[in-house]
């Protein structure tokens, strides 16, 4: 009788730290990883635009080779996802709720539990690095009182944070295993003769981080001293890359726009001549950290044919984000100088 009444006080005691833990435990939670992976962000985007691509270097299907996958929807758009059952991971769900080509996926994932269904909002986030693609992978959601007794004698972070490592790192590998020259020579480069071209724009020392403000700021402003002025562009927006320094993650560059010859500057702007030179030019459809891959393409082409490569680059931005939501629509005409 005696050990009854133990019994049932040790059992009190736990339903009432359990209730303590339920209604004081942690609310929230939120559990993230980031890497830098030595590719742009159009090479890497292919792995991870849809659930069927993250499942191919996803640690959580590792964990059992008998699990039961089932997709749903059209690969890769929102409302498209996947069922899993497995005896060692559980059951539950994920579902694409947005994605921003090039720079994110959004998912919502349910997991279902003995005691009900658990929601959490997980993520795929991409931003450019000076020495490639920065991407985070996250989620993140809202403790039920059952989540937050688990939460308060289970590490959330201990438990998903060494997954998501080495998640990302199956990842970098699955992106490295495309050689970059591989890359670069699916674009057709073409030799001709640059007649020779006059610009207006800014130039400044720019660190890659800063390039999108860069553009954005000066290019609006010279769009609109262009039209102030009745200029008549000859060419679409460019950018002139004169230096391009890995090491220091900087380039000499100029946001500008083609212009007659003979056109004055006004303050706060300079004119810019490049004479006829031998030119190599590709068109390159995609999203402007995309172009990497292409810059690999010269690269190849300028060694394989013995030539030099002269300052500096263009880039003459036919379609972008002005006119075409779609990044992966986006046309860039890219020049190189050579002898």
């Amino acid at each position: 009788m005696k050990i009854l009444k133990i019994l049932l006080l040790v059992l009190l005691a736990l339903v009432g730290i359990g209730i303590i833990l339920g209604l004081f435990g942690p609310k929230t939670y939120k559990v993230e990883r980031s890497a830098v992976i030595t590719a742009s962000s159009d090479a890497i985007w292919p792995h991870v635009n849809s659930i069927r691509s993250q499942n191919t270097w996803s640690p959580f299907v590792e964990q059992d080779t008998t699990m039961v996958v089932e997709y749903i929807g059209t690969d890769g758009e929102v409302g498209s996802g996947s069922k899993w059952a497995s005896k060692k991971m559980g059951n539950g769900e994920q579902t694409i709720t947005s994605v921003d080509p090039n720079k994110s996926v959004n998912t919502r994932l349910k997991f279902i539990m003995p005691w009900g269904t658990s929601e959490s909002d997980a993520y795929l986030n991409m931003e450019p690095d000076v020495a490639g693609t920065k991407v985070t992978w996250g989620f993140g959601g809202e403790n039920d009182f059952m989540g937050r007794i688990f939460g308060s004698i289970m590490s959330m972070e201990n438990a998903i944070g060494p997954m998501y490592e080495k998640g990302l790192t199956n990842l970098q590998t699955l992106v490295a295993s495309a050689p970059p020259s591989t890359m670069g020579k699916k674009y057709a480069i073409k030799e001709g003769q640059y007649p020779g071209g006059t610009y207006m724009g800014v130039r400044a020392n720019v660190s890659f981080s800063d390039m999108e403000a860069f553009y954005d700021k000066n290019l609006s402003a010279v769009m609109a001293e262009v039209e102030k002025a009745k200029i008549t562009p000859t060419t679409m927006p460019i950018g002139i890359y004169y230096k391009w320094d890995v090491d220091k993650g900087m380039s000499d560059m100029s946001a500008g726009i083609g212009v007659p010859t003979g056109t004055k500057a006004p303050a706060g702007f300079e004119i810019s001549t490049i004479a006829a030179n031998k030119s190599l030019t590709m068109s390159y459809t995609g999203g402007y950290f995309g172009t990497a891959s292409a810059h690999a393409g010269f690269d190849d082409y300028i060694k394989t044919n013995n030539l030099s490569q002269l300052s500096p680059v263009i880039e003459e931005y036919i379609v972008g984000p002005s006119s075409e939501p779609d990044s992966n629509k986006w046309v860039t005409i890219i020049t190189y100088f050579v002898k």
